[in-house]
C-alpha cells in the first residue's frame, strides 16, 4: 500500500509539473490525449441550420469566419498562443460548411502559422485533416483537379513533403494522360525543386533528367511557352512562398549540374556542363561559358585527371580575357598554377603567376596583384631562390602599403627570407 501511495504521489507531482510547464511555455493548446479540436461536434452559434447555403448565407458565414481569423491573429500577436489556436480550430471546423476549397485554403493558412510558431501537434492535426480531404478527393470520379492543386499547395505550406510529392505525382500522371507537354514540364520542375529543397538529390536527379529530356524533345514548344507563374508554389522545407517560373533547358541543366555536384558525381556533372556549354554556344551567350569551363576543370581535378583539368582551366582563361572577365580569368590562372605547384613544376607555375600579374595590372586589381606577388615569392622560396623571393615580397609589400592591408605579413616574409639568405 505504501508503494502504491508513493507511486500515486509521484504521478500527481508529474501531472502537476506537466500542467505548470504547459502553462509556462504556452506551447500547445492541448496534448496528444485531448480530443481532436477539428472533430469536435459541440453545437456552435455560427453553425448553419442547413448544409446547403444560399449566397447571402455564405457571405455572412465567410465574414464571421474572417472575424474569427482576425481575433486569433490578434491573440497570437499579444502572446496568447493557446487562445489563438482555440479560435483558429473553431474557424477551421466551420470552414467545412463553405466547401473543400475554402477549407483547404484555411487549413493551409493556419497550418503555416502553426509551423512558424513551432506548434507541432496542431500542425500534425491540420496535416491529418488535409490527408483526409485528399483521400476523399482522390476517390471521386472524375477527380477534381482544382482541389488536387489546392491540396498540393497546402501540403507544401504545412511542410508535409511526402503528401506533397504524392499529390503532384497524381497531377503529373493526369497531365501525361492528356499529353499536355507544358503541364508536364511545369510539374516536373515543381517536383524537382521540392526534392532539391529537401536535399533528396537522387530523386531530384531523376526528375530533372526527365525534364531535360522532355524539353530537348520539344524545344520549340518550351521556347514559346508563356505560361503564367503559379504563385501558390513554395520552395519547401521552411522557405517562404515564391513564384514558379516556366521550365527551360538551361534551368534544368543547371539544376542537374548542381545536384550532381552536391551528390559528388563529377562524371555526371561534367556531362551535364558540356551540354550546357553547347546550349550557351547555340544561344550565342559566350559570357556564360568561362565559369562552366572552370567548373568542369574542377570536376576533372576531383577525378585526378590533371591534364584535362589544366586544359579546361586554360580554355576558361582564353575565353574570359577577350570578354574582359578578368575575375574568371584570374581564377582560372590561380587554379591552374596550383595544379602545377602541387606537382612541383616550378617553371610552369611561375609562368602562370607572371601571366596573372599582367592580368591584375590590366584590371587595376591591387588585391589580386598583391596576391600574385605573394604566390611568386612563395614559389621562389620553395625553389630556394631567395633573392628572387625577396624581390617578389618587397613588391608585394609596396602594394600592401598602398592598400593599407597585410603590411605586417609581407614584412615577416621579408625578414624570414633575409634570415634564410644569411645561412
Amino acid at each position: 500500500m505504501k508503494n502504491f501511495f508513493s507511486l500515486g504521489c509521484l504521478l500527481c507531482l508529474w501531472l502537476s509539473a506537466g500542467s505548470i510547464a504547459r502553462a509556462q511555455t504556452n506551447s500547445s493548446t492541448f496534448d496528444r490525449f485531448s480530443p481532436n479540436p477539428l472533430e469536435i461536434t459541440t453545437p456552435d452559434p455560427l453553425t448553419p441550420a442547413t448544409e446547403t447555403l444560399s449566397s447571402s448565407q455564405r457571405e455572412e458565414l465567410t465574414a464571421a469566419l474572417e472575424t474569427l481569423n482576425l481575433e486569433a491573429a490578434a491573440k497570437l500577436q499579444a502572446g496568447d498562443g493557446l487562445g489563438a489556436f482555440e479560435i483558429w480550430f473553431r474557424e477551421l471546423r466551420l470552414r467545412r460548411y463553405l466547401g473543400p476549397e475554402a477549407e483547404i485554403v484555411a487549413l493551409s493558412r493556419v497550418g503555416n502559422v502553426a509551423w512558424s510558431n513551432g506548434k507541432t501537434l496542431e500542425l500534425q492535426l491540420i496535416t491529418q485533416r488535409l490527408q483526409a480531404i485528399h483521400k476523399k478527393v482522390r476517390s471521386q470520379v472524375p477527380v477534381n483537379m482544382d482541389l488536387l492543386e489546392s491540396l498540393a499547395a497546402a501540403f507544401q505550406q504545412v511542410r508535409a513533403k511526402d503528401p506533397t510529392v504524392e499529390v503532384y505525382q497524381q497531377i503529373l500522371d493526369r497531365a501525361r494522360d492528356r499529353q499536355d507537354i507544358l503541364a508536364q514540364g511545369q510539374l516536373l520542375k515543381t517536383l524537382g525543386s521540392i526534392h532539391v529543397n529537401w536535399l533528396n538529390y537522387d530523386k531530384a536527379a531523376a526528375v530533372y533528367e526527365e525534364l531535360a529530356a522532355l524539353i530537348q524533345e520539344n524545344r520549340a514548344l518550351f521556347a514559346s511557352n508563356a505560361a503564367v507563374p503559379n504563385p501558390r508554389i513554395v520552395a519547401g522545407n521552411g522557405a517562404p512562398p515564391q513564384q514558379q517560373t516556366p521550365p527551360s533547358e538551361v534551368d534544368s541543366l543547371r539544376q542537374l549540374a548542381f545536384i550532381y555536384q552536391q551528390s559528388k558525381q563529377p562524371l555526371k556533372a561534367i556531362e551535364v556542363r558540356e551540354k550546357l556549354t553547347s546550349v550557351y554556344t547555340n544561344q550565342q551567350t559566350p559570357a556564360l561559358i568561362p565559369p562552366l569551363k572552370i567548373a568542369i576543370a574542377g570536376d576533372y581535378e576531383t577525378l585526378g585527371k590533371i591534364n584535362l583539368a589544366a586544359q579546361y582551366y586554360q580554355e576558361a582563361y582564353n575565353l574570359a580575357v577577350p570578354l574582359q572577365q578578368f575575375a574568371h580569368a584570374s581564377e582560372a590562372l590561380e587554379k591552374l598554377a596550383l595544379l602545377y605547384r602541387a606537382q612541383q613544376q616550378w617553371e610552369a607555375t611561375l609562368r602562370i603567376y607572371q601571366m596573372q600579374l599582367l592580368l591584375e595590372q590590366r584590371a587595376y586589381n591591387l588585391y589580386g596583384l598583391m596576391s600574385a606577388y605573394d604566390n611568386i615569392g612563395q614559389v621562389y622560396q620553395e625553389m630556394k631562390a631567395f633573392d628572387r623571393a625577396l624581390e617578389a615580397y618587397q613588391k608585394g609589400l609596396q602594394v600592401a602599403q598602398k592598400l593599407g592591408h597585410r603590411q605586417e605579413y609581407f614584412t615577416r616574409k621579408i625578414q624570414k627570407v633575409n634570415k634564410q639568405m644569411q645561412k
